[in-house]
């Protein structure tokens, strides 16, 4: 450890360096990410490719951080459907429709998927709960239990 300990005027001014420094170094960065942009956009102008992706990216998104997206938002009417265009509260309905006095909900899970639903889903039986509680034309008859409303 130093003998000698630091002001705090010194320790102030040696911090004001330090970010002046940083903020030097981000704006070098950004116009560096600049150019590496259009030097891709050349490379895939020439390569034939598309010029608004480069390697799986926007063009214009060099000096970003790269995040993978989680898909939450809703997409228009192909909202909440499946590769087979059907959407999950199709296949309940269709599963309900066969039973006059309703199923439970963990039965309901195995029948929707056995009826051709595919999903790849840890927590299916909470999807599955989710749409029979916020659709009016599911009914609970008792704990864990729905039929199709009248």
């Amino acid at each position: 450890m130093s003998g000698k300990t630091k002001t705090i005027a010194e320790l102030r001014k040696e911090l004001t360096a330090k970010e002046r420094q940083l903020s030097k170094l981000r704006i070098h960065r950004k116009t560096l990410a600049a150019r590496l942009g259009a030097v891709d956009r050349q490379i895939s102008t020439l390569a034939g490719e598309s010029p608004q992706r480069v390697r799986g990216k926007k063009a214009g998104k060099r000096g970003k951080k790269a995040t993978r997206k989680v898909r939450t938002a809703k997409r228009g009417k192909a909202a909440g459907k499946r590769a087979t265009r059907k959407p999950l509260v199709h296949y309940i309905q269709k599963v309900l429709g066969k039973t006059k006095k309703g199923m439970r909900v963990k039965d309901m899970v195995q029948a929707v998927i056995d009826a051709g639903y595919h999903t790849t889903s840890k927590h299916f039986y909470r999807a599955v709960a989710s749409q029979l509680r916020k659709r009016k034309n599911f009914r609970r008859v008792s704990r864990g239990m729905y039929k199709l409303a009248d």
